[in-house]
């Protein structure tokens, strides 16, 4: 079963943060993860509480404080598989420290909201989701606000209620690495695998109409049959269904999520095929038009057998390769 060893949960104590905790405590909890609570506050508050003649391990103090009253307010006290929060309180800008404690922390998944509150704790939890989508080599599982009671606490353990997995690929090699790791989520979760190709529109006037909507229906029937081959050689043993549709690759990812009341969208953060979409893009504007929450994987495709590029500065390429790997 696919599982994951370092989550990192940033929260602003919003209801779409308190949501995004829940799931993070459940994964955790059910692969014995360590779990992270990041939450951040903003300079101008620090700087005030200073005015007011409260240092900043006091503002750092209170917010820890918080973060722990929330965790306690979903996990009931004395219940053995829950994990340990190890909480942490940073100054600075959200984005940043978010990716910064990802790497300090070693994260294999970072879990968070997808709004955030006013005020003056205000992490603009959109903005913020975008960014960290654009520039994450960490997967990202942002969840949004949903009457869905996705994941539900009992004493014995996490209990998962995800109707259907939804995974957009584009036949590039990393969306075949997406592939293989849907359906090994759809596995461990108990449930179901659609996958689902989007045959870009092409837009076009005047006497070219008619030979690019001929074109189209060939691009429509050549997608179905490789889709077809590809489910069938990865031989996976969850229930498989495939979809292919025609328009922008968000819109009809988002419609048809929605369609198929899916429980999970897992998606890539590069490779996104001929949309020429900015990473993470795609994933984030399917975000704001499905209320499901979205696993974004920033997988790289498979270096040349004759390149030899050594290490990058900065790259953590090796952050999927292990959990493929289990």
């Amino acid at each position: 079963m696919l599982t994951f060893r370092s989550i990192l949960c940033p929260v602003d104590f919003s209801d779409h943060s308190v949501q995004a905790l829940r799931f993070a405590v459940g994964l955790a909890g059910r692969d014995k993860a360590r779990l992270t609570v990041l939450t951040v506050n903003e300079r101008f508050l620090v700087e005030a509480a200073a005015a007011a003649h409260y240092g900043p391990e006091y503002v750092a103090h209170e917010a820890a404080k918080e973060v722990r009253g929330l965790f306690e307010s979903l996990v009931s006290t004395g219940v053995l598989w829950a994990p340990v929060p190890h909480i942490i309180v940073r100054t600075g800008k959200v984005e940043g420290e978010i990716l910064e404690c990802a790497v300090e922390q070693n994260a294999d998944l970072i879990v968070m909201g997808t709004h955030g509150l006013g005020g003056y704790r205000k992490m603009f939890f959109g903005s913020v989701t975008e960014h960290v989508l654009r520039r994450s080599s960490v997967p990202v599982l942002a969840v949004p606000l949903s009457d869905r009671r996705t994941v539900v606490f009992s004493d014995r353990g996490p209990l998962f209620n995800l109707s259907g997995i939804l995974v957009p690929i584009d036949f590039s090699p990393p969306s075949e690495q997406q592939l293989r790791l849907a359906a090994e989520l759809a596995r461990g979760f108990g449930t179901s695998l659609l996958v689902v190709h989007v045959v870009a529109e092409v837009r076009v006037h005047g006497g070219l109409h008619d030979a690019v909507k001929a074109h189209d229906h060939v691009r429509l029937r050549e997608a179905r049959e490789r889709l077809a081959r590809l489910t069938s050689a990865n031989g996976h043993d969850v229930p498989v269904e495939t979809r292919v549709a025609y328009g922008h690759p968000a819109d009809e990812i988002a419609r048809i999520a929605i369609e198929h009341e899916v429980g999970l969208v897992v998606m890539g953060l590069t490779g996104e095929g001929a949309s020429g979409s900015r990473p993470g893009s795609v994933a984030y504007r399917v975000l704001t038009m499905a209320p499901v929450p979205v696993l974004a994987l920033a997988l790289k495709a498979p270096a040349s057998t004759n390149e030899n590029p050594g290490p990058t500065k900065g790259a953590r390429q090796d952050k999927i390769g292990p959990i493929l790997a289990r």
